[in-house]
C-alpha cells in the first residue's frame, strides 16, 4: 500500500508541473534558478528588468561560440571574437588577419623535423598579423602571447595549445615568354613579377583572399595565371624551384612534384606552410622569334623510367633553354644544335645503356639541316628563342 501510495504521488506530482507549465505558470523563483544555471551561482537579478527577457538573453549567450574544440571554432575565436576584443580594450597590438588551425602539431618546435611529428593532445594555431608591410609577415610575439591568454581560456583542458606564426616556403620560378610586337619587354617584366608576387600573397591583396595554407603551387596554374596578362602571346616553359632562406627557421623548401612522364607537376606545400614569391628568373622575346623544336628520344634505363624520363629532359633543358646554354634574345649570331650532342648528353645520363637514338623536327621544317660531317643539325637564327617539347621512349 505505500508503494502504491507513493506512486500515485509522484503522479499527481507529474500531471501537476505539466499543468503549471502549460499554464504558464512557473513561478519567478523558479526562472530565477533556471537563470543562475545558465548563467552560473554568481548572477545577480537586475532590477526593474523582466525575467522572461533575462532568459531570452541568457539563451542567445549559450548560442555564442566561446569553447575551442574544433578547427572552426578556433580560426573564428582568433579572427573575429579575438579582434572585437581587441577593439573593445582599445589595445595598441595589430589584428589577426588570418588564422589557420593545425590539430595533432607542435608549430613551436625548434625545426622542421620535429613540427611534422604527429602529436594527439597537440592543436597549434598559425595566424598573419594584419596590415603588415613585410613580405614574409611574422606576428610579433605581443601579438603571439595576447592570443594565446584569449585562447587558453577556452580551450578543453586537455589540449596543448600553441600560437605561431607562419613557415614559408620561397618559390622561384624560371619562365620564357613569347611577347607580343607591340609590347616592350621593359613594361612587361614587372607585371609579370607582381602578378607572381600577388598570386602568392599570403594576405588578402585586391580580389585575392591570401594563398590557402597548405595548398601546392601547381605549374599549370602559372600558366593560367600569367597567360592573362595583356601583352603575353604564349609561354613556353615554367620552371618552379624552392630553397630555403640560410639561418631562418620560419623558412623551408618546398619538394617538387614530377610527373612519371618527367615534367614538372608543381611544388608540395605542408598543411601549416605558405608558398611566398622569392624572384623570377624571365626570358622574354617577340613571338615571331620563337623556333618549335620537337624531340623524340628512344633508349633503355636501367634505373625508374619516371626518374629516367626526368633527367633527360632536365640534361636537354639546360642545353636548349635560353637562361642556361640555350640560344635566345641576346645571342649575336646564327646557333647550330647538332642532333648528335644532344645524343651524346643523353648518353652520359647515369642509368641510360645502349645505343640512344635522337629525332628532330622543327616548325618550320628548314630549321633542320645537314651537315656533311656531323650530320643533321638544328639551324637557329641570331636572336631566336626555341620551344622545345621532348618526348622519351624506352623500348
Amino acid at each position: 500500500v505505500l508503494f502504491q501510495s507513493i506512486t500515485l504521488v509522484e503522479l499527481f506530482a507529474y500531471l501537476s508541473d505539466m499543468l503549471i507549465y502549460r499554464l504558464n505558470r512557473v513561478t519567478d523563483e523558479n526562472i530565477r534558478k533556471f537563470l543562475k544555471l545558465l548563467n552560473g551561482p554568481e548572477w545577480v537579478e537586475p532590477a526593474n528588468v523582466d525575467l522572461r527577457q533575462e532568459i531570452r538573453l541568457a539563451v542567445l549567450q549559450i548560442r555564442e561560440r566561446y569553447r575551442a574544440v574544433t578547427r572552426e571554432d578556433f580560426e573564428l575565436l582568433s579572427t573575429l571574437d579575438f579582434n572585437q576584443s581587441l577593439t573593445q580594450s582599445n589595445s595598441s597590438l595589430p589584428q589577426v588577419a588570418r588564422a589557420h588551425c593545425v590539430p595533432k602539431r607542435n608549430l613551436d618546435a625548434g625545426n622542421e623535423a620535429e613540427r611534422l611529428l604527429v602529436r594527439a593532445e597537440h592543436v597549434s594555431v598559425v595566424i598573419l598579423p594584419a596590415g603588415a608591410k613585410d613580405p614574409n609577415p611574422q606576428p610579433s610575439q605581443d601579438l603571439i602571447d595576447a592570443l594565446f591568454a584569449y585562447l587558453d581560456e577556452r580551450r578543453i583542458l586537455t589540449t596543448r595549445l600553441h600560437v605561431s606564426g607562419p613557415v614559408y616556403a620561397p618559390v622561384a620560378a624560371e619562365l620564357v615568354i613569347a611577347r607580343k610586337t607591340d609590347v616592350l619587354e621593359s613594361d612587361l617584366k614587372p607585371v609579370i613579377e607582381k602578378t607572381l608576387r600577388d598570386l602568392l600573397n599570403p594576405l588578402a591583396s585586391g580580389t585575392n583572399q591570401g594563398w590557402p595554407f597548405g595548398r601546392d603551387v601547381f605549374v599549370s596554374l602559372i600558366y593560367d595565371v600569367l597567360e592573362q596578362i595583356p601583352g603575353i602571346d604564349f609561354i613556353t616553359d615554367v620552371m618552379l624551384s624552392s630553397q630555403a632562406k640560410k639561418n631562418d627557421d620560419r623558412s623551408v623548401s618546398a619538394d617538387q612534384i614530377w610527373h612519371e612522364s618527367g615534367d614538372l607537376v608543381g611544388l608540395r606545400i605542408q598543411e601549416h606552410h605558405l608558398p611566398i614569391y622569392d624572384s623570377a628568373s624571365i626570358v622574354i622575346a617577340p613571338s615571331e622569334n620563337f623556333l618549335t623544336v620537337n624531340l623524340a628520344i628512344a633508349a633503355k634505363a636501367s634505373a625508374n623510367p619516371g626518374a629516367m624520363k626526368r633527367a633527360i629532359k632536365a640534361a636537354l633543358r639546360d642545353l636548349l633553354h635560353p637562361a642556361h646554354h640555350g640560344p635566345g634574345p641576346l645571342t649575336g649570331q646564327a646557333t647550330q644544335i647538332f642532333i648528335s650532342d644532344l645524343a651524346a648528353a643523353v648518353q652520359k645520363i647515369p642509368g641510360v645503356v645502349g645505343p640512344v637514338s635522337v629525332v628532330g623536327s622543327t616548325v618550320p621544317a628548314s630549321a633542320v639541316q645537314q651537315d656533311q660531317q656531323r650530320g643533321k643539325y638544328i639551324h637557329v637564327d641570331a636572336g631566336h628563342v626555341l620551344d622545345w617539347r621532348v618526348q622519351v621512349d624506352f623500348s
